[in-house]
């Protein structure tokens, strides 16, 4: 899960610096904005999801080692 979390900070620190980019100047096209929202905001689920999909199999596993679970 830390991993997940810097990988999703950084993410977002991207997309705020690519937001004020697109603000300030005219450096990006709408389209290209727009199509980098959506990535950097579909890798920052699929991260965050990963992450939750492994603590609970290690979860999982840690009880059944310790015999909580059949």
């Amino acid at each position: 899960m830390k991993i997940a979390t810097i990988v999703s900070s950084i993410l977002l620190f991207v997309w705020v610096i690519l937001t004020m980019l697109m603000i300030w100047t005219d450096s990006l096209s709408e389209a290209l904005y727009v199509k980098l929202s959506m990535t950097i905001g579909i890798v920052v689920v699929a991260t965050i999801l990963i992450a939750i999909a492994l603590r609970e199999y290690g979860q999982e596993k840690a009880m059944k080692d310790h015999n909580y679970l059949d």
